[in-house]
């Protein structure tokens, strides 16, 4: 048998097949030759040299070119690129088809409110060249001759000089009023600090998925950072009786904070100041400070708004940083990346703090709403790339989980493209939703039935989901089968070892991808937030990568004043808010 002929019999099994074993394998097998050239933005050319097995019939085919195109789109989605040159020898009709199609599945001459599918990646890829090249430059696939291939361009490695860097940072809160705001898809995180102390947390719901306008999005944050500004302020006046720690509750209505607002900043009076930095993350491309991507799950209320221009309600959205600004004060500091960078950030911060080595730099991912994922080279920079891992495509199988809606919990398809086999289904909250459905019924029916019986699954339509509303039930439900996995022989604690597979075929795919010198990984968010469901990630990453390294960004990293703090406190624990005062952090690189 060969092997396509197994991954083909697994997928119709509705079996996981893994990316990274399919590339093995046609490593071994395959004869034909396909070979990319991926001009990066810098210019620069990464080479990535495919050989494909030949193919007995047309699912064969079919199978082998949804392998190249999830390997190009996993580097787009990662990378981006200028242009991608295709080798390939023009005698094989077939492969011939193939690479003239590219265009075709990734739509590169359509206009991007049409793009579907693969076609995404590349409306994120033109907005991060509009934001790096400052022109409207155009992606474009070439097919050529492989007897005529080029030698590919070598990229420079980053020096290894950034320890004192991340060391001096820490010392920069010192005197200052600063903040730092986790924005995610469920809930926003804020922490800030006065003169080197922590002195006020927020924690807001919310479902930006469901937004239909920009504003919907925006206004939230801007009403908190002037509640945490006001209370920050009073702190800061040695007014801290007055601040209302009511409206800092996670359970406080819009309508108590806004009155809250107006009585706090009353009584700061002269004392209302402007930050003097703040720091955040947001769950999208981010290229200097500003958001780029616009292809998340997060905005895709306003991207299927049809009262409203998408492209002018993300510009909105865009310059979200230019909106903070009147929160800061004169020659003060907003500074924004993603939220995968501001975990490896955090991570690099708090291991200079101990003097740690930096000569591989730092990757780190966050397990939450999604997946996130940051990469922190050697000389302390972040890349200028799309990186949005949570794209991979990672399962070429699970057929028959292919069938469901993309809102269907059973669904192994990506909520912003359709497609099949992506990290946003696998490494966070929507993986372990849709394991519990596929898993609980069969092989432990009382805790399926619990789960439906306390509402946390229910059906709309013919679809199973974890509802919204009125209620928000996601948070509820993933902690009901995180206490679930604490019983090791538990199919929740199994869940949570599939996830660590998945985890560590992402771990084999940004290794081949990106080719980080650094070989361990820091994992953030509510999926690590318990020694038992981290333990079990662990157990399953080990069964694909026995040596893998990974570490859940828990009180172990508190190395930092402000970290250290945030660990002693009685009520938020660092597995919360880390990624919080890593945005404070984050905003005194803004200054001098």
């Amino acid at each position: 048998m060969t092997a396509i002929e197994s991954f083909l019999r697994a997928a119709k099994r509705d079996e996981t097949v893994y990316i990274s074993d399919v590339r093995a394998a046609f490593e071994r097998e395959g004869t034909r030759p396909f070979h990319c050239h991926v001009r990066l933005y810098d210019d620069s050319v990464r080479r990535f040299a495919w050989k494909l097995p030949a193919c007995a019939d047309a699912e064969e085919q079919a199978f082998v070119a949804s392998y190249v195109h999830a390997m190009l789109y996993n580097i787009l989605s990662a990378l981006g690129a200028k242009r991608i040159d295709i080798y390939l020898d023009p005698a094989d009709a077939a492969l011939l088809d193939l690479g003239r199609n590219l265009d075709c599945v990734f739509q590169t001459n359509a206009p991007k409110a049409e793009r579907s599918g693969y076609g995404k990646c590349l409306n994120v890829n033109e907005r991060t060249l509009a934001a790096l090249c400052g022109r409207d430059e155009r992606f474009a696939f070439r097919i050529l001759n492989v007897a005529e291939e080029t030698q590919a361009e070598v990229r420079a490695q980053a020096s290894a000089a950034a320890g004192a860097v991340f060391a001096g940072i820490p010392a920069r809160t010192q005197g200052r009023l600063l903040m730092g705001m986790d924005i995610g898809g469920t809930d926003i995180k804020i922490a800030a600090s006065v003169d080197g102390k922590l002195c006020a947390f927020k924690e807001y719901d919310w479902f930006p998925a469901g937004f239909s306008y920009a504003e919907q999005l925006i206004d939230p944050i801007l009403m908190l950072t002037r509640l945490v500004r006001a209370a920050a302020c009073l702190v800061k006046a040695g007014k801290e009786d007055l601040v209302c720690t009511a409206a800092l509750d996670k359970r406080a209505t819009w309508d108590e904070m806004d009155a809250a607002i107006a009585d706090m900043e009353a009584h700061a009076g002269t004392a209302l100041t402007g930050f003097d930095a703040i720091g955040l993350c947001f769950p999208d491309v981010v290229i200097r400070n500003r958001i780029v991507g616009g292809e998340t799950y997060k905005t895709r209320g306003m991207r299927n708004c049809a009262e409203r221009d998408y492209e002018e309600q993300f510009a909105q959205i865009t310059d979200l940083c230019d909106r903070l600004q009147a929160y800061v004060r004169e020659g003060g500091a907003v500074m924004n990346t993603n939220d995968g960078p501001m975990a490896a950030f955090t991570t690099a911060v708090e291991q200079a703090a101990v003097g740690s080595d930096f000569s591989g730099g730092f990757l780190a991912h966050t397990l939450g709403t999604e997946l996130g994922t940051g990469w922190i080279l050697a000389d302390g920079s972040i890349p200028e790339i799309p990186l949005e891992v949570y794209n991979f495509i990672i399962d070429l199988g699970s057929f028959d989980q292919r069938r469901y809606d993309v809102d269907d919990v059973r669904s192994c398809r990506n909520f912003n493209t359709g497609l099949s086999g992506t990290l946003q289904k696998y490494t966070c909250q929507s993986g372990v939703f849709r394991l519990a459905a596929k898993l609980l019924p069969d092989s432990e029916p009382e805790t399926y039935a619990r789960v439906l019986k306390e509402g946390l699954f229910a059906t709309q339509g013919d679809k199973l989901v974890v509802p919204v509303e009125p209620v928000d039930l996601r948070k509820p439900c993933l902690e009901f089968f995180m206490r679930e996995a604490e019983r090791e022989d538990d199919v929740c604690a199994e869940i949570f070892r599939k996830v660590g597979e998945y985890l560590a075929v992402t771990w084999l795919e940004t290794q081949y991808i990106l080719e980080p010198n650094c070989a361990e990984r820091t994992l953030f968010g509510r999926l690590v937030k318990t020694q038992a469901c981290f333990d079990r990630i662990c157990e399953g990453a080990q069964r694909i990568v026995p040596d893998i390294h990974q570490y859940a960004a828990d009180g172990g990293m508190a190395n930092t004043d402000l970290m250290r703090q945030l660990k002693e406190h009685s009520v938020y624990t660092v597995a919360q808010f880390a990624q919080a005062v890593g945005a404070i952090y984050y905003g005194c690189v803004g200054l001098e």
